[in-house]
């Protein structure tokens, strides 16, 4: 499976899924399930945890995704314990040794033995029964549960929280459940949190020779698209004097420009046989592009620069892909917009080889 921010982008599992869309830089994740009816539903897990921005206009904290989903097949699935106990049972490599537990609570070191074995009891004891527990463990557990891991069924409308008791909503046409995670801060601190972000590197691309970035300018886009393109002898040109066809010159010109510019990156690369996504880093002016020597047409009146205003970004490949935006508020305050996420970045992130459409507004020439 590939995953993208957090989450399960694509299922690689038919003879559709080429491997030629597959990246150097994409994360493909393998599971492992038990030999379980097909039939069964396949539960995913994706894990949020609550994020809280700091300093002067931070907004309100929110929950964000983090590590890598897990799944699991549940056989006879009817009620929410049954998905509460399988997501602790797949938690258990995660748990962090007692040893870690004791470090990470320590107190005054002027503290007795006594008091400090008695802590230490109080924090190991519920990890263990977290795991060890069956999904009718009793009143005791759903406690712990649903203080320390909140669980939502994600569709389509919205989210519902999966209360431990209540019948799941599943039909004998239900293939794949979404289920997200909320951890409280507890739970980050009790389970090792770093294995679920951080996947085992099995391709060392350090023992190969890089490949050189590349890379070019938008005004060397420009030019490249107004300049003469010489037609093949499949695209030639019938003349209406001699009454045959000739191999002819196609060119493109600038006449005006409008006040509102939309540049359209090509990043697609079709040929006979391949498809190809085209990840070339395009340096494309933020405040200041001119367009003064790319036109035939000269309007001393009007002005020939441009200041971009928005970019949609484009990740993934030809089988499918996710799109993002950067949009400028006013007065240089960039956001990006993700989905449902809106948060602000910095000028200096907003050039990425993920640019796909720039859009520009006429200014003054400076």
């Amino acid at each position: 499976m590939q995953i993208y921010k957090n989450q399960i982008f694509r299922l690689l599992d038919g003879p559709s899924d080429s491997v030629a869309l597959i990246r150097d830089d994409d994360k493909l994740v393998a599971y492992r399930l038990p030999k379980v009816s097909e039939t069964c539903p396949l539960v995913v897990f994706s894990h949020q945890q609550l994020e809280r921005p700091y300093g002067f206009g931070a907004m309100a904290p929110n929950w964000k995704l983090f590590g890598v989903p897990l799944i699991a097949r549940i056989e006879n699935l009817s009620s929410g314990s049954e998905i509460h106990y399988q997501f602790l049972k797949l938690l258990r490599p995660f748990l962090m040794p007692v040893e870690d537990v004791v470090n990470d609570y320590d107190g005054d070191e002027t503290r007795n033995t006594v008091n400090e074995n008695s802590k230490v009891e109080g924090i190991v004891s519920p990890l263990v029964s977290y795991c060890d527990a069956g999904p009718d463990s009793g009143e005791e557990n759903d406690v712990h549960l649903n203080a320390d891991f909140k669980f939502y069924l994600v569709d389509k409308p919205g989210s519902s929280e999966i209360k431990m008791n209540d019948p799941v909503p599943i039909s004998s046409l239900t293939k794949n459940l979404d289920v997200t995670v909320h951890w409280s801060d507890k739970m980050i601190e009790k389970y090792d949190t770093c294995l679920l972000s951080s996947l085992p590197e099995v391709f060392k691309p350090q023992l190969f020779a890089k490949r050189h970035e590349e890379s070019i300018s938008l005004y060397k886009c420009l030019e490249g698209f107004l300049q003469e393109e010489p037609l093949g002898p499949d695209d030639m040109w019938y003349c209406p004097r001699c009454k045959k066809h000739q191999q002819a010159i196609k060119k493109l010109d600038l006449w005006r420009l409008p006040e509102i510019l939309v540049i359209h990156l090509k990043r697609f690369s079709y040929s006979r046989f391949f498809k190809n996504k085209l990840e070339t880093y395009v340096d494309f002016p933020i405040h200041d592009l001119n367009l003064s020597n790319y036109i035939s047409h000269i309007d001393n009146q009007l002005s020939n620069c441009y200041q971009l205003y928005a970019v949609t970004n484009h990740y993934g490949g030809m089988g499918g892909g996710h799109y993002t935006a950067f949009i400028d508020h006013g007065h240089g305050r960039w956001y990006e917009f993700d989905d449902d996420r809106v948060f602000p970045i910095s000028e200096d992130r907003i050039k990425s080889s993920a640019a796909y459409v720039l859009f520009y507004r006429r200014v003054r020439e400076m």
